[in-house]
């Protein structure tokens, strides 16, 4: 117990010699730039409430309860009825997703099967709304025009041609039942339409995110001192002191528990899950498999410097690929497959099976991965420590490769134009690869931009077209597959057939708006005029639902209306149906269904668009991931290599401007290279937004060498990095429609470079200028500073 306290006493005291209380503070500033709007790009993922306009010249009770239920189906934002003078293109333009005309006499018209078509006009310019209402619709006329050709191809059936008193009672008989399927539409469900959780869904977004963040950036903070420790001889002489190697490990991960607990304890109050012990167990989990995968990490690799750089390559690429700042669903297959391996996926797969009810029991099926992350990671660490403890690691030494005279010689320079010109990119050069660790680590970091970059052409391309639903067929019948047939002709319907556990994943992480599942027995269920065993479960944040619902009872309707015909042409007659007699009424019913005017007239006119969801702009991606790098790399600068090359340079003529100036230009072309990886890859590349990105990798480099020099960090700014990042770039609107919070957050984007990179990247030209300006202001901040040695 001596030994882990005294491994404990260390490594918090490692932590806190840094930047340790400005780490501890940075996760309440992120919690609260989270809180204040990350839901936009949730929403954007499922289709969102339109408005619709209905023309009621029937003004009947009958027509006036069809719309009070329209007004209850949340798929509508607003139900408008139109005046006698208001014209259908002016309510179009106006937003309606589509005017509905329900004619004088219809529901009469209706019970005598009298030819009266509604008229239905779909804005043209919200396609994915009108597919929606016209499938709605459409399915509740099926239901119509189901009722009304079983009915009469049982009569032809059963008495041929029909007397007056026939055919009153095949309306009496066609009304009743048509009353029953519409009014019992949503009883083919077994459950009952539940109201939408989309506040709490789009709390537990942050809340994942935040999760994920905490354990991987603290995890770091733990290990990334690893590689010095092995390199000073540490583990040897602890374990020769007595201490185990169980406790030199326990210690790290127990500290990183103890930094994590202030911000848990915070967002248990903020987000007051439903579940706690719950909570508090998956962020133990999540901490769990951070620790172990950067242990290993850590121990395999030389300094601090590779392990914090490295570690923030996994947090950007969690962040990007883990379906917390934006939905997986939006990203191509390939990435949201990659994003299965990461800690953000996890966290919201937790956070949704809490909020869904799973019990203790099933969580271990969601989760497993995590423990298996954290054990693989231990294992690689274990191999590791063990090869160091035994063959003992030499010293870190800071051997810099540079062509810099040794200390005691009289630097040789000249101070003509050229020579200085070339001086400077040369030692510019050079410091652009060492801040990016070496060749390897340039590369590793362009490819993972270059990733990035592939994220955001697919989150701004790939919005919801279609109302997504998966789909579990466990009955596998004839009439189940009639089913799927019939939803797959549905132009605005997009199916995914899986299986139950399947389902339930994607339904967990809101990557379908919708599962339906078909239960054994469908296919009897539905002649036997028994409860179906049909269910429909909606998506936390989709707003759908009943939507959903509706296209598909319209659907299952049509099919028992058919199945229920047999049953009622044998009451007719007394009798049981020969095969012929089925054959011949299946046939009636095909021709009948051909022979009928239509119920609607549909056509579409030009109107107003839908309201676009906020998408992030190809730069938004860029400045997220030129902070993170920048943030980084310049923690070279302040780290014993870079201290040692600017010692040397100091004594030059123009040795500070030499040194300082050349920082500046190494960060800014690695920031540029940046920028154009993961803007290139999805056409971001006009003329503005390059300017901008050029102007932004300028700032960024300046802010980041006086952040080392005002703060007296000693290089370790590499550690906030991640906060401050996403910090700066959700107040500057990155991620945030921040015209839609408030004027005031709309000012303070602009004191943050993010906000003015993205402003000057549209056409305005003093926020290019501001940018400038900040970069030069602070340079000359950064140049009169002189770091610590």
């Amino acid at each position: 117990m001596s030994g882990l306290k005294a491994a404990l006493y260390k490594d918090l005291k490692l932590f806190l010699s840094g930047s340790g209380a400005a780490a501890l503070l940075l996760p309440f500033v992120l919690l609260l730039a989270l809180w204040l709007g990350l839901g936009d790009l949730t929403t954007q993922s499922y289709v969102q409430p339109f408005p619709i306009a209905v023309r009621d010249e029937d003004d009947t009770v009958m027509s006036r309860s069809l719309l009070a239920q329209m007004r209850r189906i949340e798929l509508f934002s607003q139900v408008t009825v139109l005046e006698e003078e208001s014209d259908d293109l002016q309510a179009l333009q106006e937003g309606a997703a589509a005017v509905i005309t329900i004619p004088k006499d219809f529901f009469y018209d209706l019970y005598t099967m009298t030819d009266c078509p509604v008229s239905i006009i779909l804005n043209e310019d919200m396609p994915l709304e009108s597919a929606l209402i016209s499938s709605i619709f459409r399915s509740v006329m099926d239901i119509i025009r189901g009722n009304q050709v079983a009915s009469s191809a049982v009569y032809k059936l059963c008495y041929g041609t029909l007397s007056q008193e026939q055919q009153q009672a095949l309306y009496n008989e066609a009304s009743v039942n048509l009353l029953q399927d519409a009014l019992g539409r949503q009883g083919v469900f077994e459950n009952e339409a539940v109201q939408t959780d989309l506040q709490g869904a789009l709390e537990r977004r942050p809340a994942a995110c935040v999760l994920s963040v905490l354990a991987l950036f603290f995890s770091i903070s733990a290990v990334k001192t690893l590689p010095e420790e092995l390199g000073l001889g540490v583990l040897p002489r602890y374990r020769a002191l007595g201490g185990s190697m169980a406790a030199f490990i326990c210690s790290k991960f127990l500290v990183a528990c103890l930094l994590t607990l202030p911000t848990l304890i915070l967002m248990l109050a903020v987000f007051r899950p439903a579940a706690p012990l719950l909570f508090l167990a998956l962020a133990l989990l999540l901490l769990v498999a951070a620790f172990g995968l950067l242990l290993g990490l850590a121990a395999w690799l030389r300094d601090p410097s590779s392990v914090q750089r490295w570690g923030n390559l996994l947090l950007f690429l969690s962040l990007v690929l883990g379906g917390t700042l934006w939905s997986r669903h939006l990203l191509t297959k390939p990435l949201a497959l990659l994003g299965k391996f990461t800690l953000p996926y996890y966290a919201s797969l937790g956070l949704e099976a809490g909020a869904a009810g799973l019990g203790w029991e099933e969580l271990p099926g969601l989760l497993w991965p995590l423990p298996v992350m954290g054990v693989a990671g231990l294992l690689a660490a274990l191999l590791a420590l063990n090869r160091a403890s035994r063959s003992g690691r030499p010293v870190i030494s800071s051997h810099v490769e540079s062509s810099e005279p040794v200390a005691g010689e009289r630097p040789q320079f000249s101070v003509r134009p050229h020579a200085f010109l070339s001086r400077l990119a040369g030692l510019s050069a050079f410091k652009l690869r060492a801040m990016a660790g070496g060749w390897r680590g340039l590369i590793a970091l362009l490819a993972v931009a270059a990733l990035c970059g592939s994220a955001a052409a697919s989150v701004q391309t790939g919005g919801r077209q279609q109302l997504c639903l998966a789909v579990c067929d466990l009955d596998q019948s004839a009439a189940s597959q009639e089913l799927l047939q019939r939803l797959t002709g549905r132009a605005e319907l997009s199916l995914q057939l899986c299986g139950p556990e399947e389902g339930r994943y994607l339904l967990l992480l809101g990557e379908v708006e919708g599962l339906l599942t078909i239960g054994e027995g469908y296919g009897q269920a539905l002649s036997d005029d028994g409860q179906i065993p049909l269910r429909y479960e909606g998506a936390a944040a989709a707003v759908s639902l009943q939507g959903a619902r509706e296209i598909v009872a319209g659907q299952v309707s049509v099919q028992r209306s058919r199945a229920r015909a047999e049953w009622d042409a044998q009451v007719h007659l007394g009798r049981s149906l020969t095969a012929a007699e089925s054959a011949r009424l299946q046939a009636l019913m095909d021709e009948t269904e051909a022979s009928m005017p239509p119920l609607y007239y549909q056509q579409t006119q030009s109107g107003a668009q839908a309201p676009l969801p906020f998408v992030p702009s190809q730069l938004s991606f860029a400045a997220l991931m030129v902070l993170f790098t920048l943030l980084t790399a310049a923690a070279w600068t302040g780290g014993r290599d870079g201290r040692l090359v600017e010692r040397r340079m100091w004594a030059l003529p123009f040795g500070r401007a030499l040194s300082y100036g050349s920082d500046c230009l190494a960060l800014t072309a690695l920031g540029l290279l940046t920028s154009l990886a993961v803007m290139v890859r999805g056409g971001g590349t006009g003329l503005w937004a390059i300017c901008a990105a050029i102007a932004y990798a300028v700032c960024v480099s300046a802010l980041a060498l006086a952040l080392i020099r005002v703060t007296q960090t000693d290089g370790r700014i590499d550690g906030l990095a991640p906060f401050l990042a996403l910090i700066l770039c959700l107040l500057g609107g990155c991620f945030l429609d921040l015209s839609q919070l408030s004027p005031a957050l709309l000012g303070v984007s602009l004191l943050t470079p993010p906000g003015l990179a993205l402003q000057a990247s549209r056409g305005l030209w003093p926020c290019l200028l501001v940018l400038l300006g900040a970069a030069a202001v602070l340079f000359a901040l950064g140049i009169r500073l002189r770091p610590k040695h």
